[in-house]
This record gives structure tokens, C-alpha cells and sequence, in this order.
């Protein structure tokens, strides 16, 4: 049983970019030295951990990653790219919210003064990179359900939904470096690298249509 589930995984890429963008972040965080909280606190942290990776995954899920396209039949990877799309971008939309559940049940700060000054801190750069995260994901959601009611072509939406993903993937890397509480050395090389290799697969497909194209993408 362990050998065929070995011999699936091996020649299954989309199951393999899964485990890597969802085993690789839980095994940072499991050798981390952060100081553990409670069970609610580090659950959100890693529903959070794990969303994050996963939205950094669909750069490697997409027709950018001409590897993946030649192993994966298009309709599942669009279906794969869709459903982890709106899988994880509705959590990290609820990112600044999980933040504060835990005061609910804790003694201190009102929840919703301690939302609020989330929202106010415009003094600390990831609060900053934050909120500019937040707005561009919510845009990108809102661009992908509607994509067919907008007034574009879908050739021009595609290149719009892949520039304001590279914009959000930049904005939250430095957001979750200044502030992530589990981006020690590990889960920062981790976060960078791979947030480097979609935006180079996102630009370099841009790149290669341009060519094709004589400067129309």
C-alpha cells in the first residue's frame, strides 16, 4: 500500500507541488523555536501559514509554468488553480479578523479596539504592506468571480489577474517579514524563494507572449 501510494505520488506533479507547498511550511514552523501559545492561537497561525503557501503555490499552478502544463491537463489545472484560489484567498481576507478572535477569550485589550488598531498603525511598514495586500487580494477575488462581466477580454483579464497577483505576493512578503511571528531564518528563505520563482514564472511568460505577440500581450 505504502509503495503504490510512493509510486502515485511520483508520477502525480500536482500532488507533489501540494505536499511541497503545504509539508515544507508545517515542517519550518514544527522546527521553529517560536515560543508556543495556545492550541486556538497556533491553529489560526497555521490555517494562516498554510493559506499563505498555498497562494504562493498557484504561481507554480498556472500556463506560466510551461513544466506543469505539459503534465497536467488544462482543464484540472485550471480547476486546481481555481479551488485552491478561493480556498486560501478567503482566509487570508480574514487574516486581520483571526487576529483578534483569540481576545475574546483572553483578559486585556477589547477585541475591537485591538482591531482597530491594527487597521490605524499607519506608522509600522508591515501594517502598511498589509493593508495593501488585503486590498489586492480582495480585488483579485472580486476580478475572478466576475471575470466574465467585466469589460475585457479574457487574454487581457489573464494578464491583469497575473500582475495584480505578483503585486500582492511582493507586498506580502515584506508584510509577513516584518511582522510574521514565525518568519525566523528558515520560513523567510522559504517564503522568499519561492515567492521569487512565481513572480520570475509569472514574468517571464509575460515575456515570452509579448514576443509572440510583436508587444501585445
Amino acid at each position: 500500500m505504502g509503495l503504490k501510494m510512493a509510486e502515485y505520488i511520483k508520477n502525480n506533479v500536482q500532488l507533489q507541488i501540494l505536499a511541497a507547498f503545504i509539508c515544507m511550511p508545517l515542517l519550518i514552523w514544527a522546527a521553529g523555536s517560536t515560543p508556543q501559545r495556545t492550541l486556538l492561537k497556533e491553529s489560526l497561525s497555521l490555517i494562516t501559514i498554510i493559506a499563505f503557501s498555498l497562494m504562493i503555490g498557484l504561481f507554480y499552478l498556472a500556463r506560466a509554468n510551461k513544466f506543469i502544463v505539459k503534465k497536467i491537463k488544462f482543464s484540472k489545472l485550471i480547476g486546481l488553480h481555481k479551488f485552491i484560489g478561493y480556498t486560501a484567498v478567503p482566509v487570508l481576507l480574514l487574516h486581520p479578523f483571526l487576529l483578534v478572535v483569540p481576545r475574546f477569550y483572553e483578559a486585556g485589550v477589547d477585541p475591537f479596539e485591538a482591531f482597530t488598531t491594527i487597521l490605524t498603525t499607519f506608522t509600522s511598514k508591515g501594517v502598511v504592506f498589509g493593508l495593501i495586500t488585503w486590498s489586492l487580494m480582495l480585488l483579485i477575488a472580486v476580478t475572478s468571480l466576475f471575470r466574465k462581466k467585466l469589460p475585457m477580454k479574457y487574454p487581457t483579464w489573464r494578464v491583469v489577474h497575473g500582475g495584480l497577483a505578483g503585486l500582492c505576493i511582493f507586498s506580502a512578503v515584506f508584510h509577513v517579514l516584518d511582522l510574521g511571528r514565525h518568519s525566523d531564518l528558515a520560513m523567510s528563505v522559504f517564503i522568499v524563494l519561492l515567492s521569487a520563482g512565481g513572480i520570475y514564472l509569472l514574468l517571464k511568460n509575460y515575456a515570452s507572449q509579448e514576443k509572440k505577440t510583436g508587444g501585445e500581450i
